[in-house]
């Protein structure tokens, strides 16, 4: 988060806001979200937009922002990263049922370790190496 949305949620009126957002019940629901590739923010939409509506509308756009950098942090933290399209662009989806959030950044899960799944290759290769290494052997002449 830039140090302006972190400057952010260090204002009063920031505050609950910010409460709302870190709340523990909603790390879970970021997660699942994410990975089903729908935007974080839809976990928090409802209890962060009657906040939102108290501010002007400047402060509500940098508000959304805040929210959105908040959950981002949240999120990396765990292991998530920005979920790109073929063309490197960060995707974003639809945010449903709010009057202020239009649209969230959409989160991949952490990457999965492959080790186990290279470790099982590796010893299929050296299965059928050892097995047919005439063949093998007559076939590279």
């Amino acid at each position: 988060m830039n140090a302006s949305h972190a400057a952010f949620f260090d204002r009063p009126e920031a505050r609950p806001l910010r409460d709302v957002l870190t709340r523990p019940d909603l790390l879970p629901q970021y997660e699942l979200l994410s990975r089903l590739e729908i935007p974080a923010v839809q976990a928090a939409v409802w209890d962060i937009e009657p906040i939102i509506a108290t501010f002007d509308a400047a402060t509500r756009t940098h508000a959304i922002q805040s929210s959105g950098a908040l959950i981002g942090d949240l999120l990396t933290a765990r292991g998530f990263r920005i979920a790109r399209d073929a063309k490197g662009e960060k995707r974003r989806g639809r945010v449903r049922k709010a009057r202020f959030v239009k649209s969230g950044t959409i989160w991949e899960p952490p990457a999965q370790s492959d080790r186990g799944h290279r470790e099982t290759v590796a010893a299929i290769m050296d299965d059928i190496m050892v097995r047919y290494r005439t063949t093998l052997t007559d076939l590279a002449k």
